[in-house]
Order: structure tokens, then C-alpha cells, then sequence
């Protein structure tokens, strides 16, 4: 790729340049004068430790908030520093003395040691990553603007790990200021340039305010790095645009999701994935804590490792324009990954907090993770189980149609090949429709060909645009239209083409229509297995809801039963043998009391009440005696003596009034609905509408105003079989039997609607019996 021949070439030549003299001189500094780590501030003429950072040499020293120092390289502190602004932080010195709080005074020589040439050499080796991996994606291709935006991020990102590790700080500084502000910024602009194709003008004005914003803070940020006065409020307001930059990621993500396509999708949900993974060192152990404690659980340099792996993620969906399908595998990455680091923040946290108070407590805590994380991971086996097995489908679908391609083409080519060994002409071509495809395969001078819908399927435009000397149709028999042709192509000789040869073409014509229609024929059965295949699956479906119905219907005459038998048992059968044993009594004494005569007659009438109640449960005589209004009034009257208002509405616009079948059995289904809201509704109002029309049919309406439920999960708990829904499905039963349908209509604080529908009804007497 020659360098200078764009200005794209000569801005990226600068850049490195730029960048490996700046490496070079900070490195070097460095290494010359190992990082310290402490600040210092002036207090009554003395200077004092302000902070100390763990990743320096003042922390192995053991210094302290609080000591004095005394000396820098053999000068008294006061004359080495000077009139220097407070705080300062301690750079370029060999030599240090300071004096505890407890009174002990240490002197200490600066000086490089292993430790500080492997934390150079880990820089080094993360900012050339960084840099090799901007490099290469900007080789593959230049002329792109995305890749030109992403190698300007992996600069930045280099940038900012060069910084992290020097002690040169008045260029550093300037350095870091302006990298970890215009960062936030870039990452966010390209997530929105790569995964959203065209940006709506909300979120372009979204982009100019942020860039805006950058603009602003950046020329702040430089004066207060010029005055030598950096506020600490500045980190604090880094974290936050950094973390803001990492929402609105998501946010635009979650707004165009719908109008991106599967591709995009794809590599919308890796690249927001690797964005935050990498990140979620520097957002949990040190961005956070910072803002929240004031205090990070590790240093800079090491919570913003995770940018190395997300910029080898980004370079991963750059090259990676068509991803497999990323739901089957991020939820188990996602998983995983937040077990692993919360497990690591737990670690830390139980290393650093007073003992045995937390560590107890935390240890509760990766108990409760630990059960989080195996629950989600059989959650995700099984929805990613669900969606292998759709991805399987479609593999073995389109593998099923590329192979019946490549047979198409197998078998065009060697009728190709036949017919130029065997009758030496130029060349031959044959083409094939095989649906929507257009399949044309050429030997000799027309194998080049390429083919374009429609006119290939004209013999006039074969013969006009090629010399073709035969064209044989390839139609199926008893069928005019052309599936294709076999065309052949002049002699090499120049000969004229004989009886015998023309005979051969026909033959190897018979011979290819032949084969096609075998092709064709296999693919035809085997469409036809697969739509038997998701009908079978659709019929055990269909079978296992049955069982399900049958199921649920059994368990609802089941509690009939039960309900007429402990009914039966517990009165009934109580009072008479109550009865017989007074009789037997009153045989034996010849006499009884005009008391226990009282109780005996009361016990009859209960009798004989209960018994009435359970002949007009089981079936209700007022239905037939009466008219169904008149049944309904009557049912109603009942219940408005429980304090509900009733409402009826009655309009039989039918030319014949319900006959003894369908009353009793309407009658039934709405006194088991007005009975349902008695028993669970709470309400306190009930109506019941009664509609009939010779286009429409029956309608049946009983509404309450009580609390109702979530009819979609109705009966996916078993309590529900014996509990308070068992009369829905009898009534549900009954109306099917005769022919309708019931909808129910209900949620949670909104009351419940249920309507009987029956469209068409067969009279009385044809049916074989009626409903028990």
C-alpha cells in the first residue's frame, strides 16, 4: 500500500510518528524516575503527605497521610519545592527522607527496580496492541470511514495507556485530560455509526451536543493543566460522561432495534457485549467506588486493561460482516461473565472490610450469586436449547436447497461434457427454471455465459444473440411451457450437423429432462415430508391439548361428584339417621315430647329443602316449568339478596323460545357464572344480558365488577383444578357440547367477562341425550 498516495496515508504516517516520538520521551522518563505515588501539601511552612497511591513506591515505604517530608535528594523540602502551588504531586527526585507520625524518620533512594520495568513493559505492550490492532483494520481498508473512526479510537485508547503509566506529568497530564474526555465520545459515535444505518436528527443532535460538550470541557480541562491547579471534581466528571457515553449506547441500540436487520442485530449485541465486559474493570472497581467512596478498589492502569479486548472485539465485528446468530450464545457469555466478576468484586471486598463481621455476610452473598447463576444458567440451557434446534432447521433447509443446486448443476455439466466429447462442437449450453432460479451452465466458448430473467426463457433471443446451429426445448411431458433449453453450439469442422448426431441430441435431451425431473421429483417429496413432519408436530400438539382438556373435564365432574356426595353424606344422610334413632326411641317409649316432635319436623323441612336445592342443581325444574327469563328473574332475586345489585337484560328476537334442552342447559351455565362472582368476585354489581338474532345466534352475557384474574394463566397452576375456577371448565364444556364457544374477558382489578356464544343450535330432538 503506497504511503503518501491520499491524504488518509499522510495523516496516519504523522500519527504514528507523532505518537512513537511521545512514547519514546514518556517511556524514557519514566524509566529514569520511577512513580512515587504521593501528593504533597503545604501546611504552616511544612510540607505534609497528602495522599499516597498503592500502586507507588511511597506505598511500599510505608508513607503515610500526615508524614512530613523533610528532604528531597538532600535539600530541605522547603527549599526544594519552593513557592510551589499546593497540593504537588512527588516526580523526578532519587532521594527522599520523611518523618512519621509517630516521630521515626526514614530516608529512601528512588530508584528502578524490576518492577517498575515490567509495569513499562506491560504498558508498551498494551499500547503497541492497541496500535497493531487500529493498524490493521485501517489496511484492509483505508478508504473506509469507520475503519479510519476505529483506528482513531485504538490512538486515543493508546494514548491513554501511555499516560496511565508515566511520571513525566506536565505532558502526560495535557495527554490524559484530553483522551479520557474525547473517548466517551468517540466510542458512542461509532457504536451508533456501525450499528445504525441512518441516524435519525434527535440523535444527530444528541451527537453535536456531546461533541459540544467535549469541546467545552477539553478547553477547561487544558487551562486548568496550563495553571497547574487541576480540580478534583474533573476525575469525577470523567466517570460520569463515561458511564452516560455507556447508556446512551444502549439506549440507541434498544430505540432502532426494530429497524435494524438480523446481521446487523447480530453484531449490534457483540459489539454492545464486548463494550461492556471490557469495561466493567474500570466501571465497577474503580469508576464507581471512586465516585461513590472517593476511594477505587484498583488503580487506573489496571482497571482499564479490559480496552485491549475491546478493541480486538471491535476489530472482530469489523471483519465479521455476516455473524451466525448471537442470541443462541451471548445470553450463557453474559451469564458467566457476571457471575465471574461479581465472585471478583466479592473477593475484594471481603479482603479489604473489617473482619468477621463482613466477610460472614459477603460469604451470604456468593451463596445467593451462586444459586442466582445456576438458575440462570438452566433458564438460558433451555432457551438456548429451543433456539439450536430452530437454527438446525434452518441449516438443514438451506442445506437441502444447496444441494439440490449443486445436483441441478452436476447434471447440466455433464450433459455439457458429454455432448462436446462426443460430437466435437464449440461448445454447448443448457438451460434449466427451477422455480425462481434461472440455472444456465456453458461449455467450450459459452462458459462464460451468465444468465438474465426472462429473455433466457425466449428461443428468439437464444437464436438471435448466439450462433446456436440446435436448440432443443427440456419440457416436461404433456406440458407446453419450456422448463429450459439444450442449446448446442457450431461444429469445430464446420461441418453440417447429420441425422445420427441430431438423433443424440434428442437423446441426451430425453436423458436431461430425465434427470431434472428425478431432482425435482426428490425435492417435491421431500417438501411434502416436512410439511407432513410440522403436521404431525402440530397434531401432537393439538392431541396433547386434548388430553389436557380431557383431563381438566374429568377433575371438574370429579368435584361435582364430590360436592353432591359430601352434600348427600353430610346432611341428608345425618338427618335421617338423626330421625331413625328418635323413632326407634319414641317406638320404644310409646310417647314423645312436643320439643323433640319440633326438632324432628324442623329436620324434615331441612330435609326437604336440601333436597329441593340439589334436584335444582343437579337439574333445574324452574327452567322447564317456567320460561328462561322467568328462571333468571328468579336467579337473580336470589342473589340480590346477598346485597349484589342484578341487572338483566332479556331480548329473544328467534321465532321459537329456547326448547327444554337448551333452557336448562343456558340456565345452568349462567346460574355456575352468577355463582363464580358470588363465591370469588367480591363484587358488587352483576349483570346478565341474554341476546338472540337469527344471523348472530345466542349470546350470553354475566359481567361483575369484582377483582378478577389473569385469564392467561388460568390453569397453568394445578390449584386452580380444585380451587375457584373448577366451574368455568364445566361451563366451557357444556357450551361446546352444544355447538359454541366461551371468551372470557379479565384482569386483575378490572372485574371478569365471560360470554357464551352459540352461532347455530340443532333442535331437542335431534340430539342423543343431554348434558349431565
Amino acid at each position: 500500500m503506497p504511503l503518501f498516495n491520499n491524504k488518509y496515508h499522510i495523516r496516519m504516517v504523522l500519527a504514528v510518528l507523532t505518537f512513537l516520538c511521545l512514547a519514546g520521551y514518556i517511556h524514557a522518563e519514566s524509566f529514569r524516575h520511577p512513580y512515587i505515588g504521593a501528593l504533597l501539601e503545604k501546611t504552616n511552612s511544612m510540607w505534609i503527605v497528602k495522599e499516597v497511591n498503592p500502586s507507588g513506591k511511597a506505598a511500599a515505604w510505608r508513607m503515610k497521610p500526615g508524614d512530613r517530608v523533610l528532604t528531597l535528594d538532600g535539600e530541605a523540602a522547603e527549599t526544594r519545592l519552593g513557592e510551589k502551588r499546593s497540593p504537588v504531586s512527588l516526580v523526578e527526585i532519587s532521594a527522599i527522607g520523611f518523618k512519621g507520625v509517630d516521630g521515626s524518620v526514614t530516608l529512601k533512594s528512588v530508584a528502578t527496580d524490576a518492577g517498575d520495568a515490567l509495569k513499562n513493559g506491560f504498558a508498551i505492550g498494551m499500547e503497541l496492541a492497541l496500535l497493531a490492532i487500529g493498524l490493521s483494520a485501517y489496511r484492509k481498508n483505508p478508504n473506509s470511514r469507520l475503519v479510519r473512526q476505529f483506528t482513531a479510537i485504538n490512538f486515543v485508547m493508546a494514548l491513554t495507556i501511555l499516560t496511565l503509566y508515566s511520571t513525566e506529568l506536565r505532558l502526560s497530564d495535557f495527554i490524559l485530560s484530553l483522551s479520557a474526555i474525547w473517548l466517551p465520545y468517540m466510542l458512542l459515535s461509532f457504536c451508533v455509526s456501525f450499528v445504525i444505518r441512518s441516524v435519525s436528527g434527535r440523535l444527530r443532535n444528541l451527537l453535536r451536543t456531546f461533541r459540544l460538550f467535549c469541546v467545552l470541557f477539553s478547553g477547561y480541562a487544558v487551562y486548568a493543566v496550563a495553571g497547574e491547579q487541576i480540580p478534583g471534581w474533573i476525575r469525577e466528571a470523567v466517570h460520569v460522561v463515561f458511564l452516560l457515553a455507556l447508556l446512551l449506547v444502549v439506549i440507541a441500540v434498544g430505540v432502532y432495534w426494530r429497524v435494524i436487520d438480523r446481521i446487523e442485530k447480530n453484531q449490534a449485541l457483540v459489539l454492545v457485549t464486548g463494550l461492556y465486559f471490557s469495561l466493567l474493570p474500570y466501571v465497577f472497581l474503580y469508576a464507581l467506588p471512586d465516585l461513590i467512596r472517593g476511594d477505587a478498589l484498583v488503580s487506573p492502569e489496571y482497571a482499564l486493561t479490559g480496552l485491549v479486548p475491546l478493541s480486538s472485539t471491535m476489530l472482530y465485528v469489523l471483519r465479521k460482516r455476516s455473524l451466525i446468530d448471537m442470541k443462541l450464545y451471548m445470553p450463557r457469555v453474559l451469564i458467566h461473565s457476571l457471575y465471574f466478576g461479581a465472585v471478583f468484586i466479592l473477593f475484594l471486598l471481603a479482603s479489604r472490610l473489617p473482619q468477621p463481621f463482613w466477610p460472614a455476610l459477603l460469604f451470604l452473598a456468593f451463596l445467593a450469586v451462586t444459586l442466582i447463576y445456576r438458575t440462570s444458567l438452566r433458564w438460558s440451557g433451555r432457551n438456548a436449547g429451543k433456539r439450536k434446534e430452530w437454527l438446525d432447521r434452518q441449516t438443514l433447509k438451506l442445506s437441502i436447497q444447496t444441494a439440490e443446486a449443486r445436483n441441478i448443476r452436476d447434471i447440466l455439466r455433464m450433459i455439457g461434457e458429454v455432448m462436446d466429447r462426443v460430437m466435437d462442437v464449440t461448445g454447448s449450453c443448457l438451460i434449466w427454471r427451477d422455480g425462481s432460479r434461472l440455472i444456465v451452465h456453458g461449455t467450450g466458448a459459452y462458459a462464460s455465459l451468465t444468465p438474465e430473467e426472462g429473455e433466457w426463457l425466449d428461443p428468439g433471443f437464444l437464436q438471435a444473440r448466439f450462433d446456436f446451429i440446435h436448440i432443443e426445448p427440456l419440457r416436461m411431458d404433456g406440458e407446453n411451457e419450456f422448463e429450459g433449453y439444450l442449446c448446442v453450439g457450431p461444429k469445430r469442422n464446420s461441418s453440417l450437423m447429420g441425422a445420427e448426431e441430431k438423433e443424440l441430441i434428442v437423446s441426451m435431451r430425453n436423458e436431461a429432462i430425465r434427470l431434472l425431473i428425478n431432482v425435482r421429483s426428490l425435492s417435491g417429496l421431500q417438501q411434502e415430508y416436512q410439511r407432513a413432519k410440522e403436521q404431525n408436530a402440530a397434531f401432537e400438539r393439538r392431541v396433547s391439548d386434548m388430553r389436557l382438556e380431557r383431563r381438566m373435564l374429568m377433575e371438574a365432574q370429579h368435584a361435582e361428584r364430590l360436592r353432591t356426595t359430601y352434600f348427600l353424606h353430610d346432611q341428608l344422610l345425618q338427618n335421617l339417621i338423626f330421625l331413625s334413632r328418635d323413632l326407634e326411641e319414641l317406638a320404644d317409649r310409646g310417647k314423645a315430647e312436643p320439643k323433640r316432635v319440633e326438632t324432628w319436623l324442623k329436620c324434615v323441612y331441612d330435609s326437604q329443602r336440601d333436597i329441593r336445592l340439589l334436584c335444582d342443581d343437579l337439574h333445574p325444574a324452574i327452567a322447564d316449568k317456567a320460561g328462561l327469563e322467568e328462571a333468571l328473574h328468579w336467579l337473580l332475586r336470589s342473589v340480590e339478596e346477598t346485597g349484589i345489585h342484578t341487572t338483566l337484560s332479556y331480548e329473544w328476537g328467534l321465532a321459537e323460545p329456547p326448547d327444554r334442552l337448551l333452557r336448562s342447559n343456558l340456565f345452568r351455565m349462567i346460574r355456575e357464572l352468577t355463582n363464580n362472582a358470588l363465591k370469588h368476585a367480591d363484587a358488587t354489581s352483576l349483570e346478565v344480558r341474554v341476546r338472540s338474532h337469527p344471523e348472530e345466534g345466542i349470546h350470553c352475557l354475566v359481567s361483575d365488577n369484582g377483582r378478577g384474574f389473569d385469564p392467561v394463566t388460568l390453569y397453568r397452576d394445578s390449584r386452580f383444578l380444585q380451587e375457584k375456577h373448577i366451574g368455568l371448565i364445566s361451563v366451557n364444556a357444556q357450551i361446546e357440547y352444544l355447538g359454541g364457544e366461551m371468551e372470557i374477558q379479565a384482569a386483575p382489578g378490572k372485574g371478569t367477562r365471560v360470554m357464551l356464544k352459540l352461532s347455530a343450535y340443532e333442535r331437542e330432538e335431534k340430539h342423543d341425550g343431554k348434558l349431565g
